[in-house]
């Protein structure tokens, strides 16, 4: 059921071919203890229906009670006790930690002076006004000249 289940959450109504043959294996085997038949019958009926969410539903119900009597996973594998230790951590910055955050500092504060020490004089507005003055002057001589 669980298997069924995940091809309907991951997978939606794609998945439903594959989520059908788990039910049916479901019902069709004899080990079937902690699992409401009946609700996995009306999740394949749901199911060939089209009806995705109703069977996921009804998929969850059906093993509710299975999978609540489980005992909850812990550590890094599944039905362990382990748990791992702590990660250590990075401890204090080293001389070379120092310089380089030093050097990098330098660079961008040298960066920040040349980037205003080399902008250009005039501004993009600036530019854009004198551009579309020349294109009026532009104009206003070809019309002279026509006429």
């Amino acid at each position: 059921m669980q298997q069924a289940l995940g091809y309907l959450a991951h997978d939606g109504a794609s998945g439903s071919d594959a989520a059908m043959e788990k039910v049916d294996d479901a019902l069709a085997t004899t080990d079937q203890e902690g699992v409401d038949v009946a609700l996995v019958q009306q999740a394949d009926d749901a199911l060939k229906a089209g009806d995705v969410g109703a069977a996921q539903d009804l998929l969850q119900k059906s093993i509710a009670a299975a999978v609540s009597s489980l005992k909850p996973a812990v550590g890094e594998d599944t039905g362990t006790s382990t748990v791992p230790s702590d990660l250590p951590g990075r401890g204090p910055l080293t001389r070379l930690d120092w310089a380089l955050l030093a050097i990098s500092a330098l660079i961008a504060a040298i960066g920040a002076g040349l980037a205003v020490r080399l902008r250009p004089e005039d501004t993009i507005r600036a530019l854009r006004a004198r551009l579309g003055e020349s294109a009026r002057l532009t104009d206003q001589a070809q019309e002279v000249g026509l006429r």
